[in-house]
């Protein structure tokens, strides 16, 4: 008996085997590749370190528990083409369903990118405001430490680099670029609005020279949040420009001293975040002519400070100079530690921008002390904990 003209026909035994050969295959492709390691993909960018691999140290019960459970979450942070399927869903998720906001990125004009983290939009449209009590709080907690520090003989500068937005507004999406009122005021602006008239803490505002040397060069990159070598050279010689009224004495930071060519990178914290390889044009290869001093350099990561374990990098140059810096930071002031250290004799940096580690300060004994607070980072900052963390008189 024949079977309907509309049945399927049968598939054929090749077919059949070809399908189980196919499906065995896929099973044991992430088998394979944990072993041998063929996926190249470049690892995603998920802001934190992988599961390490577990210790099976005793036999007891408990131990073995625990060993488990730790293999668990390692083979789940391990298994083969796990990098491979995370780079495709992080692509998908942009070129099938236009979604950027799951990884908090703001795509830009001709490719530049920006993050959405930490209510970005709001406060670059001047949405959120301080209220006067945190103005009044911000002054109290800047005075109080540009007054602990003067009673020792100790300069103090406060900066708050401009986020990426800031000073390339040109480069965002059409929608947020005409979404800007036209009586718009930053958290930032009105910041410094009320230090100039209410207080003489030494503020430090890179928006104008860095809205200047972006004429000459890119300052920031354009698939990341933070300025480039550039950009960071710019800061610093500001911030040695005007140390220099206090201290003639420091040598200048001079571009002519210094080889930088635009080299060709990929990636950036914002492109990993999209699972995208996107070249990265605003990159820039720095390095000091063999006339400047070779710097000597220290970094500990377990340094013990009011606001945990914290990392300290100190910068030795062996030139004759005579002055000395302390340096809290974030991200940012990576770019400034090589540069800043060129001009001080010693330079200790403390890696977390809420820090007044007055341990840190009388032990180094410094000329000046700076503190670095991103914009977007300062926009959120509470001051009253850093005022309370300080336990300054």
């Amino acid at each position: 008996m024949k079977p309907p003209a509309d049945f399927p026909a049968p598939r054929k035994p090749w077919q059949e085997w070809l399908l189980i050969g196919l499906f065995a295959a896929l099973l044991w492709l992430p088998t394979v590749d944990y072993f041998t390691g063929i996926d190249i993909t470049e690892p995603p960018g998920e802001n934190r370190l992988p599961a390490p691999k577990p210790q099976l140290t005793r036999l007891d019960l408990p131990d073995v528990q625990k060993f488990l459970t730790a293999a668990e979450v390692y083979f789940n942070d391990h298994f083969g083409f796990r990098k491979r399927l995370i780079r495709w869903f992080q692509q998908w998720k942009v070129r099938l369903y236009h979604d950027q906001t799951v990884n908090k990125v703001v795509v830009g004009r001709n490719g530049w990118l920006f993050t959405g983290d930490m209510m970005m939009v709001d406060h670059y449209l001047g949405m959120e405001k301080f209220t006067p009590g945190q103005l009044k709080s911000w002054q109290t907690l800047l005075e109080k430490r540009r007054d602990w520090l003067a009673s020792r003989g100790i300069k103090y500068l406060f900066i708050v680099p401009p986020d990426k937005q800031t000073i390339y507004p040109e480069f965002l999406p059409a929608w947020l670029q005409n979404a800007v009122p036209a009586s718009r005021e930053t958290k930032l602006e009105q910041f410094l609005k009320y230090m100039h008239a209410h207080s003489t803490v030494e503020i430090l505002d890179l928006r104008g020279p860095l809205c200047d040397a972006k004429t000459n060069a890119p300052v920031y990159l354009q698939n990341d949040t933070h300025w480039n070598s550039f950009g960071g050279f710019v800061a610093s010689r500001e911030i040695i420009q005007n140390l220099s009224r206090w201290f003639p004495d420091l040598p200048p930071l001079r571009l002519a001293d210094f080889t930088w060519t635009n080299a060709q990178a990929t990636g950036g914290d914002l492109a990993r975040m999209l699972g995208s390889p996107a070249p990265e044009k605003n990159y820039f290869q720095f390095e000091p002519s063999p006339k400047l001093p070779v710097l000597r350099t220290n970094e500990n990561r377990g340094y013990k400070s009011n606001w945990g374990i914290k990392t300290v990098f100190t910068v030795e140059n062996p030139m004759p100079l005579r002055r000395k810096i302390v340096m809290f930071h974030d991200s940012f002031g990576q770019a400034m530690r090589p540069l800043l250290g060129l001009s001080f004799q010693r330079a200790v940096f403390e890696w977390d921008s809420h820090e007044f580690c007055t341990a840190l300060i009388t032990t180094n004994t410094p000329d000046v002390v700076i503190n670095e607070i991103l914009e977007r980072y300062f926009d959120i900052i509470d001051p009253e904990e850093l005022n309370a963390k300080d336990a300054l008189p």
